[in-house]
């Protein structure tokens, strides 16, 4: 009898741990440090040639949906940064892309996750994907009480392009040069939580379908390192510059007490 007892309890601490460690993985973020690099075109388009992107921090993650039969949209998610913005880009593939679609980013006033902390949206929308007449707009939002109002100052752009199944997001970011209040001013040191979303027609929230959550720290600028060689190379030309003038001016003293014994000579 005791024996059933202590299985059922290890059966149950078994199935508690599952549950546990399953709850923390659905319920942790990738955190994101972006490297600094050159401000790509926002344009939809990765120029591979002009190396666009390449010093971006990239991640895989899954865009969840609230029912537990949709496995979700897995996405690229890059990040990179200079002194003025932030660029995220998110591509995916889906086998059907809906002719209405929108990619937004939510972002928090710090790395808070509640709804009640997203206050900054960036949306772009497409209408008629992949149909003559095709089109996409940019919106600037702020939130208020998990309502979406349209900012009177668009700040930052982004930008779309389908081809064939896979589409490509780009977005810009203001960093530490916001002085609107409907937008959240991005600190550098600091880590703001980014939620990213998927839906089809142009209402929202109502629109969302799939989100998830990343937190991006804002990086200051990294100093390069001086090169070991350029600095000793430096320093070997002040010597050299300055011993050769002390050996002009050693020469130009000798000359002239030579000339002054051959005058004293002469004299």
């Amino acid at each position: 009898m005791k024996k059933l007892k202590v299985k059922i309890f290890i059966c149950l601490l078994i199935i508690h741990l599952i549950f546990t460690t399953n709850f923390l993985i659905n319920n942790s973020y990738a955190v994101i440090e972006p490297d600094y690099g050159v401000a790509p075109e926002i344009d939809g388009d990765i120029d591979r040639s002009e190396k666009e992107w390449v010093n971006a921090t990239k991640e895989k993650i899954n865009l969840i949906s609230l029912s537990p039969t949709d496995p979700g949209i897995p996405i690229e998610l890059w990040v990179m940064q200079n002194n003025s913005d932030l660029y995220i880009s998110i591509q995916f593939e889906l086998e059907t892309h809906n002719s209405q679609e929108f990619i937004g980013i939510l972002i928090s006033e710090s790395e808070a996750t509640s709804n009640e902390s997203f206050i900054d949206a960036k949306i772009l929308q497409f209408y008629n994907l992949g149909e003559i007449g095709e089109k996409y707009e940019y919106i600037d939002c702020y939130l208020l009480n998990d309502e979406f109002f349209i900012d009177q100052e668009t700040n930052g752009e982004a930008a779309a392009k389908l081809d064939g199944n896979e589409i490509v997001y780009e977005f810009r970011i203001p960093v530490n040069n916001s002085d609107d209040d409907q937008d959240v001013f991005l600190d550098f040191g600091e880590k703001y939580a980014f939620k990213i979303v998927y839906g089809e027609n142009p209402d929202y929230p109502n629109g969302i379908k799939k989100n998830n959550i990343v937190l991006i720290e804002i990086e200051y600028q990294k100093k390069k390192k001086e090169n070991i060689w350029i600095l000793v190379h430096n320093i070997l030309c002040i010597i050299i510059f300055f011993g050769l003038g002390g050996l002009f001016a050693l020469y130009i003293y000798k000359i002239m007490v030579i000339k002054k014994k051959i005058r004293r000579v002469r004299e």
